[in-house]
C-alpha cells in the first residue's frame, strides 16, 4: 500500500523538476569601454593672395627706392670741328644729346669722368601666386634716372631717362617656398634670387651708360629688393596662425550643447600648424588641434581655460572621434520583447508554441532569453544569443541563437521537435526591440552641426560613420558602446590682413 502511494509521488516530483530547466546565472562579463582614437579638430584658414597684394601695395613707399651716387664712367666726346649748331637743341635733353653724339663720330674719343646718377624707382603692380608651397612674386617697376656728367674738360648738364617722358619698366620676379615659423605661427618665405626682365628699356647710349647694370649696382639693387622683401613680409605677417589660434583657443575649450542637457567637451591637448598649400590665388592652411573629446550630461560643465600650448610637429589628419554610450534597463527591454512576442502563437514544424512571458539578462558575453511557455509544455526554457545593435534602425536583435544545456536536455525528453532550427529562426526574426531613444536623437543631431559663435567664427561638424563597439550587460541594464567618426572644424574665416 505504501509503495503504490510512493510511485505517483515520485513521478510527480520528477515531472515538476523536468518542467523547469536550470536557469543560467546572471553573470555578465564586466564591460570596459573600448579606447577611442585621438581626435583632430581643424581650424582652417584660407589666405587670399590678392588681399595680400593689396596690403603690400599699401605698405610700399613711393618711390620704393631713391637716391644718388657718384660713379666713374667712360664717356664718348666729340672734338672741335663738328659742333652742334647754336640754338638747335639743349644739351640737357637726352634725345638731342644722343642725336648729336651719334652724328659726331669722325674723331671721337672716350674718357673717364665722374658721373652723378640720381634714381627713383616706383612699384606699379605685383602679382603673387602659390602652387603647393612654391610661390612666385612678380613685380613691375618704373624708373626715372638723371645722369649728371662732369669732367675737367667739359660739363654736360643732365642726361635723363624716364623724366618728363614715358618711364622705362622692368619686371622683377622672385620665387621660393613658404612655410611657418613654428613657434610664432607666421608665414615666412625662403626666396630664391630675383630675376630681371625689361618690359620697356631705357637707353642712354650717348653716354655709354648701361642702365641694367645701374639697376644691379649694390646701392640701388639692395634698396629695391629690401623694400620689396619688407613689404612682402609685412603683408604675409598679417596672416598669423598664432593670432588665429589665440582667437580660437577659448572656443576650442568651451562646452557645446549638442543635445538638450548633453554637452560636448572638446578637451584640446596639442596644437600644430598645417602646411600651407597654394592653388593659385588662394592658400589653404590652418591650425590642427589634437583633442580627447567627451560627452557629459546634465548641467553645463565649468571648464577652466588652460594656457595655449606651444605648437609642435607631428599632428596629421582631420578625423574627429567621439565615444557614445546608450543604455536601457533590462526590465524595459523585456517589456518591449513581450510586446513583440508574448501571447502570439508561433508555428514551427507543424506545431504551435505560445510564449507567455520573456525575461532578459546576461551570462558571460551572451544574452540569456528566458521564455515562459504555456504550449507545447508549461515550462521556462532558455535561449542564448549574441546581442547586436543596428544603429540605423536603433534596434537590438539577437543572432546565433542556441539553447542552454539544461534546455536541450529538457526538450529532448518533452518536445524534441523544438530542437530543430525552425523555432529559433522565427524567434530571431521576432525578438527585437527599440533601443535608447535619447541616443538615437543625439546621433541625428550630430549628423550636421553648425553653431555661429560670433566674431566671424563658426563651429561646423558632420557625422560620417557610426561604429558599434559592442553590447554589454550589467546585472540590470544593457549598454551599447559606439564610436562616432566625423569632422569638426572651427572656421575662423578667410584672412589676409587686419
Amino acid at each position: 500500500m505504501h509503495r503504490l502511494f510512493l510511485v505517483p509521488l515520485l513521478l510527480a516530483l520528477l515531472s515538476a523538476c523536468a518542467s523547469s530547466p536550470k536557469a543560467p546565472p546572471n553573470q555578465p562579463v564586466p564591460s570596459v569601454p573600448p579606447p577611442v582614437p585621438v581626435s583632430v579638430i581643424s581650424v582652417p584658414v584660407t589666405v587670399d593672395l590678392d588681399q595680400v597684394r593689396d596690403q603690400v601695395l599699401k605698405r610700399v613707399p613711393s618711390p620704393v627706392a631713391s637716391g644718388s651716387q657718384t660713379q666713374v664712367l667712360r664717356v664718348r666726346f666729340n672734338p672741335a670741328g663738328n659742333r652742334p649748331e647754336p640754338g638747335s637743341c639743349s644739351v640737357t635733353e637726352l634725345n638731342c644729346l644722343a642725336r648729336k653724339a651719334a652724328g659726331a663720330v669722325a674723331v671721337d674719343y672716350t674718357a673717364p669722368v665722374e658721373t652723378v646718377i640720381t634714381h627713383q624707382v616706383y612699384l606699379r603692380d605685383l602679382n603673387l601666386r602659390m602652387t603647393g608651397n612654391q610661390f612666385a612674386l612678380t613685380t613691375q617697376l618704373e624708373l626715372a634716372i638723371n645722369t649728371r656728367i662732369k669732367s675737367p674738360v667739359a660739363q654736360f648738364g643732365v642726361a635723363s631717362c624716364g623724366v618728363n617722358e614715358t618711364m622705362p619698366r622692368v619686371e622683377l620676379t622672385m620665387t621660393g617656398t613658404v612655410d611657418w615659423a613654428e613657434a610664432q605661427g607666421d608665414l615666412v618665405i625662403t626666396p630664391r634670387p630675383w630675376s630681371l626682365k625689361w618690359l620697356r628699356p631705357c637707353n642712354i647710349t650717348a653716354f655709354q651708360l648701361n642702365v641694367e647694370a645701374l639697376l644691379d649696382l649694390p646701392g640701388i639693387r639692395d634698396k629695391v629688393r629690401v623694400a620689396m622683401d619688407e613689404a612682402l613680409q609685412s603683408g604675409l605677417r598679417q596672416v598669423s596662425l598664432r593670432n588665429a589660434l589665440t582667437k580660437a583657443w577659448p572656443e576650442l575649450n568651451a562646452p557645446r550643447e549638442v543635445h538638450p542637457d548633453v554637452w560636448l567637451l572638446p578637451q584640446p591637448r596639442k596644437v600644430s600648424f598645417a602646411d600651407p598649400h597654394g592653388n593659385g590665388r588662394f592658400v589653404t592652411t590652418g591650425v590642427l588641434v589634437q583633442a580627447q573629446p567627451a560627452l557629459l550630461s546634465g548641467k553645463k560643465p565649468v571648464v577652466k581655460l588652460p594656457p595655449v600650448p606651444a605648437p609642435e610637429r607631428g599632428i596629421n589628419g582631420d578625423a574627429f572621434y567621439l565615444a557614445l554610450t546608450g543604455d536601457i534597463a533590462l526590465s524595459d527591454a523585456a517589456r518591449l520583447l513581450n510586446q513583440q512576442v508574448a501571447g502570439k502563437p508561433i508555428v514551427a514544424d507543424g506545431n504551435t508554441v505560445v510564449i507567455d512571458d520573456i525575461r532578459l539578462y546576461g551570462n558571460g558575453d551572451k544574452a540569456v532569453i528566458g521564455l515562459a511557455l504555456s504550449q507545447p509544455v508549461r515550462a521556462e526554457i532558455f535561449v542564448l544569443g549574441k546581442p547586436v545593435f543596428d544603429v540605423e534602425k536603433n534596434e537590438v536583435r539577437f543572432e546565433q541563437l542556441e539553447y542552454s544545456l539544461g534546455t536541450r536536455n529538457f526538450l529532448a525528453r518533452s518536445a524534441n521537435w523544438l530542437l530543430g532550427s525552425t523555432f529559433r529562426s522565427t524567434l530571431q526574426q521576432k525578438a527585437r526591440f527599440r533601443f535608447d531613444e535619447d541616443l538615437a536623437d543625439a546621433l541625428r543631431d550630430f549628423r550636421d552641426v553648425r553653431q555661429d559663435l560670433g566674431s566671424g567664427m563658426v563651429l561646423k561638424g558632420s557625422l560620417q560613420r557610426v561604429r558599434p563597439q559592442g553590447l554589454y550587460f550589467t546585472h540590470d541594464r544593457l549598454l551599447a558602446y559606439l564610436q562616432v567618426e566625423g569632422r569638426l572644424a572651427l572656421d575662423v574665416g578667410r584672412t589676409a590682413g587686419p
